[in-house]
């Protein structure tokens, strides 16, 4: 079953905006629902409160889960730019992997940033992720922690 097709362009628009440092989202890409991970952990285990709390459940899903995120990356890589690769269908109904690759400098120190992400993506039939998890080295992930701390 090939990729959804909606998902596929939402989500090649969403890369668009990001490279413009733009913080929109095309239409009908999340709802509020939408919960992100990274390396399998959910953003909401991330914030240092209990995942059930409507407060962290409000920041870290859907439109303001992805804001979120993409702020705190565009402070730590400034000149974050993303390329998507060739989607990979996974044969189940609404998922496939997005391959992507993160390039820029990290602020304060200038060191390149040149990394894949995969993003193993979940959605219903009409295209709107229910669930995203962001695979990245780990390696990379605290010198973009660090350089997020920077002024």
């Amino acid at each position: 079953m090939a990729a959804n097709a909606a998902l596929m362009a939402r989500v090649t628009d969403l890369v668009a905006l990001f490279n413009r440092k733009s913080l929109d989202l095309p239409d009908g890409l999340f709802d509020r629902q939408t919960q992100f991970l990274l390396n399998g952990t959910p953003f909401e285990a991330m914030l240092g409160r209990s995942p059930s709390d409507p407060l962290v459940l409000m920041i870290a899903r859907g439109p303001a889960g992805y804001r979120f995120a993409i702020k705190a990356l565009q402070h730590a890589i400034p000149d974050a730019r993303m390329e998507i690769g060739a989607v990979e269908d996974t044969g189940e109904p609404g998922a496939c992997v997005v391959p992507l690759w993160l390039s820029g400098r990290l602020r304060g120190i200038g060191s390149a940033v040149d990394v894949a992400v995969r993003v193993s993506v979940g959605a219903t039939d009409a295209g709107t992720v229910r669930r995203a998890d962001a695979l990245i080295d780990p390696a990379i992930l605290e010198p973009i922690r660090e350089a997020r701390s920077r002024e």
